[in-house]
């Protein structure tokens, strides 16, 4: 374990345990300027990711209502209503993220520039930290979604071309589909966090190294990504649990199943539990996601370390510039 005053290297060989606890000495040093700077950011945004959250399941909600009791009035408003939410609830998440990734890379930048835990961080410390990431990270965030949609619609072509073939077919692209992402999600983790703690890079070198770097370590990359986010999944259940209970007793009742009177779940107090557990969910999802992020990061590190030598790299470039 880490001694909780020194220094923790992003750029270090570590083994596969040290790279999942190194996370977790990362936090336990800094926990305090990463909270804060997360709530700041993320908690104003998440009261109102959270009526987009409810607008988009009351959407859904009067859709099965009206298609239970074959109202074509309701189906229609609840599509409207689903499809208005959803969108701004994506929205918000893709701002969120922008945010997240931008206040914890910047921190990890400051952080590596010091001598060892931040105590204190002051704005005007972080700033410019924060504003390079916050640069980087929107212009990743629109090239993600570009390519993303790219690659979708291209997938989508190729699987109603293989369904007119042979139905069969649709479920071996899945099975190909699943085996893609699996192989790509190394490299395509390690995209970010070359872009943004390397100065110097370009976007298009950063998605030629971290692709190269994914692929090199590709087994020790897949099993920090899947333990990571095993335990953000696992840690976010727990903030989205009020929120869930509260939907599903709402539609449990207010379907009016065998006669069950669901009117108190329409009354305001409900409602407003309802977005409190909303907002709960909201940034409870950001603050858990925030590990996985930092545990890229050192990933990164460790890739770029082993591969390229980047402390020494780096110790030689500050030698010359004595």
């Amino acid at each position: 374990m880490q001694d909780k005053n020194s220094k923790i290297q992003l750029y270090a060989v570590r083994d596969f345990g040290q790279q999942l606890t190194v996370v977790m000495d990362f936090l336990r040093q800094n926990w305090k300027p990463v909270l804060i700077y997360l709530t700041y950011f993320l908690l104003p945004l998440s009261l109102v990711q959270a009526l987009s959250l409810n607008s988009f399941m009351g959407g859904y909600f009067n859709l099965l209502g009206g298609m239970m009791n074959n109202s074509s009035d309701a189906s229609v408003a609840g599509i409207v209503s689903l499809l208005l939410g959803l969108l701004a609830f994506m929205a918000l998440y893709i701002i969120g993220a922008i945010f997240m990734y931008a206040v914890v890379y910047g921190l990890m930048r400051l952080y590596q520039r010091g001598d060892g835990p931040l105590r204190t961080v002051t704005w005007q410390e972080l700033k410019p930290d924060f504003m390079f990431s916050l640069k980087r990270s929107v212009i990743m965030m629109v090239v993600s979604i570009v390519v993303g949609f790219v690659l979708m619609t291209i997938l989508g072509l190729v699987m109603m071309g293989l369904a007119l073939v042979h139905e069969a077919l649709i479920l071996l692209s899945y099975l190909f589909l699943i085996a893609f992402v699996v192989c790509l999600v190394p490299p395509l983790s390690l995209i970010m966090p070359v872009y943004v703690f390397e100065d110097q890079i370009s976007l298009f070198d950063a998605i030629k190294k971290g692709c190269r770097l994914g692929f090199r370590c590709w087994l020790v990359a897949v099993g920090v990504v899947m333990i990571l986010g095993l335990i953000v999944n696992i840690v976010s259940q727990f903030t989205s649990l009020p929120w869930s209970i509260m939907f599903l007793i709402k539609v449990f009742f207010g379907l009016g199943i065998d006669g069950l009177d669901g009117s108190f779940t329409e009354n305001v107090f409900y409602s407003f539990g309802t977005y409190l557990s909303g907002v709960l969910q909201c940034y409870g999802g950001y603050l858990t996601s925030a590990i996985l992020v930092i545990g890229t990061a050192f990933l990164y590190g460790y890739a770029a370390e082993k591969l390229d030598g980047m402390s020494v790299d780096k110790n030689i470039r500050n030698f010359e510039n004595l």
